[in-house]
């Protein structure tokens, strides 16, 4: 794995939030990234579905993972847009981001979010400021 690839997965593996909500990483290269997260009963709503907000805060951790895997420092989300197309109730969710676009300071990410059986449940597209932090 490249250095910059093996830092970001360091510093998405690290973080709290990563620990808290039980993310493992399945593939990282450049350009594109693919979590899972087994599902917990405290994550299901009153419809006992899983939350729209798991949904969504896993795509935008797959999706930020996918923009770091370019080789820069750090990246915040600007915009995200999600399509919710099926509940989840149980077992795992498994979600997969892709870079479609890059400039020099942003860059377009498609994230899709699966069920364990492979059925697509929810489609995103971000755009993700990128930051190089500077040598001194």
């Amino acid at each position: 794995m490249n250095n910059h690839l093996e830092n970001a997965r360091q510093d998405f593996e690290q973080s709290a939030y990563w620990n808290f909500i039980g993310l493992s990483l399945n593939e990282l290269n450049e350009g594109f990234a693919s979590l899972t997260l087994p599902i917990l009963p405290s994550f299901l709503n009153v419809r006992n579905t899983v939350h729209g907000g798991i949904y969504f805060s896993i795509m935008d951790t797959t999706m930020g993972l996918a923009s770091r895997s370019l080789g820069y420092d750090e990246v915040v989300t600007i915009q995200l847009n999600t399509q919710f197309i099926k509940p989840a109730v149980d077992g795992v969710l498994i979600s997969e981001a892709t870079i479609i676009s890059k400039s020099r300071s942003t860059a377009l990410v498609e994230g899709k979010l699966f069920d364990g059986n492979g059925n697509l449940i929810a489609h995103s597209t971000g755009t993700f400021k990128l930051t190089k932090m500077v040598e001194q």
